[in-house]
């Protein structure tokens, strides 16, 4: 099923399967801001991550002596979510653990995905309960893809900008592993990093600790942005198939495995632990921004 929620500004539709927003429109310019799953490219918009991040080496860990299999992000993007408590503005899709997800992850837990429309965009709430006896091991992250171009021009007119200075190298993430050691800079300045067509040519460029709270996907011609504001999450990371007229602006709480880790899960780079009765919550807040109100001006 599909809900629907609405402002005075925007437009939005979410679905059970995965909890997955599908669309948010600015209803003055009439814009769908959201990548649209055209599988030519990409079949997805906006997953969540969870119970991982990204790959694990072998396709499996292990826990308590025994070893799972499980695929690449997790499986809460192909489950199905019952809908929770939905206002005109807001809409919550819940997820429980079940004999299927054992069977993946031998932990008991609820997830909760929250929408909200505001007046300059949207933010996305994940929360989870471990609902079990015994400390729980997960990671989570977000995964949007925005239309692009903002406006006029091509992908070669946008940016990505930064809130603060940083001076982070980009890590690598190839076959659904992070590359152990290997890093490259990609930063024009110290809060600037141009978007172009080989800049995926290697996979998703990821930024491990940044300073910035806030990424802007940025039109040099028009002005026009869309910005994450990502809160406490840890790593940030860039995604788009080299070509596609689609970028993700990924904040993520865990790490795909590297290219040397040990498949133990409680050594996992970036891993949670969350007691038993204890809540974890994290998310990102949308903005969109035209030309007057751009990030920096």
């Amino acid at each position: 099923m599909r809900a629907r929620i609405e402002n005075a500004r925007f437009v939005a539709v979410v679905d059970s399967l995965g909890g997955e927003l599908k669309s948010f429109v600015e209803k003055a310019t009439g814009r769908e801001l959201l990548w649209q799953a055209d599988p030519a490219w990409w079949k997805g918009t906006a997953p969540l991550l969870f119970p991982i991040v990204g790959g694990l080496r072998g396709g499996s860990y292990r826990h308590a002596g025994r070893e799972y299999k499980l695929f690449q992000h997790g499986f809460a993007r192909g489950s199905e979510f019952e809908l929770g408590a939905k206002g005109g503005d807001t809409v919550e899709f819940r997820l429980r653990s079940s004999a299927e997800t054992r069977a993946l992850f031998p932990f008991d837990f609820e997830l909760r995905q929250t929408y909200s429309l505001g007046d300059r965009g949207y933010a996305h709430r994940a929360t989870v309960l471990n609902s079990g006896s015994v400390p729980m091991l997960f990671s989570i992250g977000f995964h949007p893809a925005f239309n692009l171009p903002l406006g006029e021009g091509s992908l070669e007119n946008h940016y990505l900008l930064t809130s603060e200075s940083e001076d982070l190298p980009r890590w690598f993430f190839k076959d659904g592993l992070f590359v152990a050691g290997k890093t490259a800079e990609v930063f024009e300045n110290s809060r600037v990093v141009s978007l172009s067509r080989s800049l995926f040519n290697e996979g998703p460029v990821i930024f491990r600790g940044p300073r910035s709270r806030e990424f802007s996907l940025v039109n040099g011609r028009s002005g026009e942005s869309l910005s994450v504001e990502t809160g406490a999450l840890p790593v940030l990371a860039l995604w788009s198939k080299p070509g596609a007229p689609f970028v993700c602006v990924e904040a993520w709480h865990g790490l795909p495995d590297s290219t040397e880790a040990s498949g133990e899960l409680a050594e996992k780079e970036g891993i949670l632990r969350l007691e038993p009765g204890a809540v974890h919550e994290c998310g990102y807040e949308l903005a969109v921004r035209h030309a007057s109100s751009r990030p920096g001006a």
